[in-house]
């Protein structure tokens, strides 16, 4: 071996197994009871998956495919498990389960034009044709973010009482991951119905597992949590049957979740990227090798004479056969159309996408896509009938009607009815997160709901947010409309790679076949003199991502009813609220339901000199502003900060002709900065000085004695429209 090769041991052989190493019966083993033709359809679909993959191999490898990975050794594991499972089960799989996919009646072409590249919808229209009896999610590439969805999804199956079973495949390097332990952490806790399985086959990439662990095995793991554990010989199809078929039934029976580790090997490299001959024992490979899954099953087949060489040959053939054809079905699937980029990242169509599409498309035309300076270019035919409406039918109520009953209240006080009122409204609303029940939440926005809902709807949960973000969405992909519960916005870092991986990407990812209707409610910025994290408005990250609604209300009307809205929206959106005016003011807000639009910016104030936008706790400082300037201001309440209401934000600045940015958040790659240049470049001509912001400065967020040094206000708004009114080209 060479420098750079781990002494790889031989892992303990302390597991259950029904088969010995040749295909024999092991003594006193009670092998289950399956019939000829599914042993038979085991064999087969070991088989395939290897012959697939292999030929996917030479796919990659003449430049068809993008990288392969495959689970030549390991296939009795995922194939083993997966058929423990029955109609309407749900599968959270990572790229090395094909076994499960084959035996589930995913077609064959199907996987291969995933590996190709198409896109889902592209694929899905090409190879329309078939459907299987178990629920798939998308693949998962980001490790171990499937267990804490997959949790959720148990979790949902449970407060309603179905005998649904949630299973998640992962990788031993995938126990390292936070989300593995916030999943079966969740899941312990629920009792939810879970089967996790570890397919332990030695190696993440080129780290061995004894990088991954200092307990004795990954199966024991699970006692952390409370949950029971079993360790398999993973290259024994039959023996990992047969734990998966006890692991179902206890979580169909309500006995909760339980963690199977399959210990197997990684015949191959990781993946076509990797060199696997850099850092492993060649004997030790072939000693694996001699274990292999498909022979032992091929012997103990023959010793039931259920098989024999002629049938092998035969099997071989068709499988073959069928591998050939799926290929040329997946080559017969159209070219992904570029324009799709575009498709399923909202409901609904933006000013922005279809701005960009109509760029794109000039580019495709050979044409100079940058030639529109007005920002009035884009086809607003295309704007209006492009995609499903948003799921909302939105009803305002004018407060200020006579004959619309209102009750005083301030902004938290709204946020409460809003979501007793859509609890209440529609069972499948549930609200997570800690401290929300007995206490209430930290502002009390969700007092008295768990009386009101019980516990299965008012859930308490660990402390861990990236755990609450995941089982939401497990949960927002069960029929679930959860709202998530983030205490600070300070907070919410933990639960970043759920929040790009799965929240964002999830619509998109299926080809709109999964939606997220999900609401994280983030109490974000200054003005409590909180500690350090307890401050913070970083909303640049929510807005940079594709695929989520970025919303923030500045009245207590508009808390009740765009909370409302997000609730029933079939997009994921992340609900901030500006805690520093929670208590400060209270209006007249109706009583009855309504809910308001989630993409229209707000005219708070109209003006013709200069254009001020803000939103949240800002909004207030600027018309305080507004009343000390010399100057007719027009404040704009932006509301919806992804995506941007760009007509009203433009229309508004082309009539004034000045434009300043007041926003809580750091200047620099604040939204503010990409609202100046929004301005530069479909309103420069009509500009009479250059666009200013307020805003707070480039630096953490200080300690209380200098909080309010820090933050931006009526003063510093009033310095910018001063500025910007004296500025003379």
């Amino acid at each position: 071996m060479s420098e750079e090769t781990w002494d790889e041991a031989a892992r303990s052989r302390d597991f259950h197994q029904l088969l010995d190493d040749d295909g024999g019966v092991l003594d006193g083993a009670d092998v289950p009871d399956l019939g000829d033709d599914e042993l038979l359809g085991l064999y087969r679909t070991m088989v395939g998956t290897r012959t697939l993959e292999d030929t996917m191999l030479n796919l990659q490898r003449s430049g068809e495919a993008s990288l392969v990975a495959r689970e030549r050794g390991e296939e009795a594991t995922p194939l083993g498990a997966a058929t423990a499972l029955s109609k309407g089960d749900w599968i959270f799989y990572t790229y090395r389960q094909n076994a499960a996919l084959l035996h589930w009646d995913v077609p064959m072409a199907k996987i291969v034009a995933g590996t190709t590249g198409q896109e889902p919808e592209t694929i899905a229209e090409g190879l329309d044709d078939w459907e299987s009896p178990v629920n798939f999610s998308p693949d998962y590439t980001p490790v171990g973010v499937n267990v804490t969805n997959a949790a959720g999804s148990a979790m949902t199956d449970r407060f309603r009482d179905r005998d649904t079973v949630s299973m998640a495949f992962i990788g031993d390097g995938s126990t390292s991951e936070g989300s593995f332990h916030d999943g079966l952490n969740f899941a312990g806790v629920f009792d939810a119905p879970l089967v996790v399985v570890v397919q332990n086959n030695g190696w993440a990439i080129s780290e061995p597992s004894e990088r991954q662990t200092g307990a004795e095995t990954f199966a024991q793991k699970a006692e952390a949590y409370g949950i029971p554990h079993e360790r398999v010989d993973g290259n024994d199809v039959l023996a990992v049957y047969d734990a998966a078929s006890r692991a179902v039934e206890r979580a169909r029976d309500g006995g909760g979740p339980t963690l199977i580790e399959c210990v197997t090997y990684r015949m191959g490299n990781h993946n076509t990227s990797d060199n696997a001959d850099l850092y492993r024992d060649d004997e030790l490979k072939s000693e694996w090798a001699d274990r292999d899954p498909i022979e032992r099953l091929s012997t103990y087949l023959g010793h039931r004479n259920l098989l024999d060489d002629d049938r092998r040959e035969e099997i071989r053939d068709e499988i073959d056969a069928a591998v050939n054809d799926a290929v040329e079905e997946a080559r017969s699937v159209s070219k992904t159309d570029p324009m799709r980029m575009f498709d399923h990242h909202l409901h609904g169509t933006s000013w922005r996408e279809a701005h960009q599409r109509a760029e794109f498309q000039r580019e495709r035309n050979g044409e100079n896509p940058f030639t529109d300076f007005s920002g009035d270019a884009f086809d607003t035919e295309q704007w209006d009938d492009h995609g499903p409406d948003l799921g909302v039918d939105f009803e305002p109520l004018n407060s200020d009607d006579d004959d619309v009953e209102t009750e005083d209240m301030n902004v938290v006080t709204a946020v409460n009815r809003a979501l007793h009122q859509e609890m209440e409204r529609d069972d499948d609303t549930r609200i997570l997160g800690y401290d929300i029940g007995m206490l209430g939440g930290v502002f009390r926005a969700t007092e008295g709901l768990l009386d009101e809902f019980g516990p299965d709807r008012v859930i308490d949960t660990p402390l861990s947010e990236n755990g609450i973000v995941g089982t939401a969405v497990g949960m927002a992909m069960r029929d679930d409309r959860p709202v998530p519960e983030i205490e600070f916005m300070g907070f919410f870092y933990p639960a970043f790679g759920q929040f790009m991986y799965a929240v964002a990407k999830m619509y998109e990812r299926t080809g709109g076949d999964i939606e997220l209707p999900m609401t994280i409610r983030m109490p974000y910025g200054g003005g409590i003199k909180a500690l350090e994290y307890h401050q913070e408005s970083t909303e640049t990250f929510e807005i940079h991502a594709p695929g989520v609604r970025v919303l923030c209300p500045s009245t207590p009307y508009q808390a009740k009813g765009l909370l409302a809205s997000s609730i029933r929206c079939d997009d994921p959106v992340v609900f901030m609220e500006p805690k520093r005016i929670y208590r400060v003011f209270d209006d007249p807000v109706p009583t009855d339901e309504y809910t308001l639009p989630l993409d229209e910016a707000r005219i708070v104030e109209e003006g013709s000199d200069v254009t001020v936008l803000t939103w949240g706790a800002m909004v207030r400082h600027a018309e305080s502003a507004a009343e000390e300037v010399d100057a007719d201001v027009e404040v704009i309440d932006l509301v919806t900060l992804s995506p941007l209401d760009v007509e009203t934000i433009l229309e508004s600045v082309k009539k004034t002709g000045r434009c300043v940015v007041l926003h809580e958040a750091r200047r620099t790659l604040g939204l503010g900065a990409e609202l100046s240049a929004l301005v530069n470049e479909y309103a420069l001509d009509r500009l009479k000085a250059p666009v200013k912001r307020a805003t707070g400065y480039d630096v953490h967020f200080p300690n209380n004695d200098i909080e309010d040094d820090y933050l931006p206000d009526a003063e510093r708004a009033k310095y910018a429209i001063e500025a910007v009114m004296s500025y003379e080209f």
